[in-house]
């Protein structure tokens, strides 16, 4: 969180400090691009933050709306992505034994404000009086959707549907996890200028969460005869997959009320990639700004 109090400072500090480049023309216009990379997580199944194990497929659609000048826009997104996450990746001895693992899509739409270090547009290299380049930062709000899975015996389950800590269940009535959540974007990254219409750049996005459940592990193991009661034996498999599972009656369940997650943390995801962008310029009278 350091880190981002620090980029909040120094871009309010950069707004004020170079003004000098900002003098020329500025032609209100939409941005349209595409992100194209990857969605990471960090959670209960990565507490290292371990990303070569913990990131699949993900992409955005972008559309950014610049009307004020060359620091400030105004952008939604639209992304949608898969991570997968596994305790069989820790180098923890426990970790490995619990054994438990989750695949998750996610589908999100945002609205950011974003925040240029340099005053810069796609074509300012070409006028010579702007910045073909800029460093930037973005924050906002969204909301997304998310389905974990997790696989058992070749086929996967969705585990909203199989309440594996109690959730939803008589005997232990812990509040389900909306499969709708909301969402805080924090980002950076770096752009530049192509051409009059095209630009390019690098972006990682976290996502602040308010919700432990992005990877079905928050809370505590339960007893599973209850699962095997109300949600069936798949349900009470896949909620503990530790060695020592047993689902007989009158069993001695070792791992029974013991930690199973970290309820005190939320988990993370975050897009990351390259996008490129297209410029839009307004049809409604070029009037520049200075």
């Amino acid at each position: 969180m350091k880190g981002i109090k620090f980029i909040l400072v120094f871009s309010f500090v950069s707004y004020f400090n170079i003004t000098a480049y900002s003098q020329g023309k500025f032609y209100k216009h939409t941005e349209i691009g595409l992100l194209l990379g990857g969605l990471h997580y960090a959670g209960d199944l990565n507490q290292r933050f371990n990303i070569i194990h913990n990131i699949g497929p993900g992409a955005s659609i972008l559309v950014q709306r610049n009307s004020a000048n060359l620091r400030w826009g105004w952008r939604n997104t639209i992304s949608a992505g898969r991570f997968s996450a596994s305790d069989k990746n820790s180098t923890n001895t426990y970790l490995q034994n619990r054994n438990l693992s989750v695949r998750c899509f996610v589908a999100e739409a945002s609205s950011q404000v974003v925040f240029n270090f340099l005053p810069y547009e796609i074509g300012g290299n070409t006028a010579g009086l702007k910045f073909p380049f800029t460093p930037y930062v973005f924050a906002g709000l969204g909301g997304y959707y998310f389905i974990p899975k997790a696989e058992l015996n070749g086929v996967y389950y969705n585990l909203r549907d199989m309440d594996t800590e109690g959730q939803g269940t008589v005997a232990y009535q812990r509040r389900r996890a909306s499969a709708v959540q909301f969402a805080m974007p924090l980002g950076l990254g770096f752009k530049a200028s192509i051409n009059k219409k095209v630009g390019f750049g690098i972006e990682w996005g976290i996502r602040k969460l308010y919700t432990d459940y992005i990877d079905d592990v928050s809370k505590s193991y339960i007893y599973p005869a209850v699962l095997v009661r109300e949600r069936g034996v798949e349900a009470a498999l896949l909620s503990d997959r530790s060695a020592n599972n047993v689902l007989e009656d009158g069993a001695i369940y070792s791992n029974l009320y013991r930690q199973r997650g970290n309820s005190n943390t939320k988990d993370w995801y975050s897009f990351v990639g390259l996008h490129i962008v297209w410029r839009i310029d307004d049809n409604r009278g070029r009037c520049p700004s200075y």
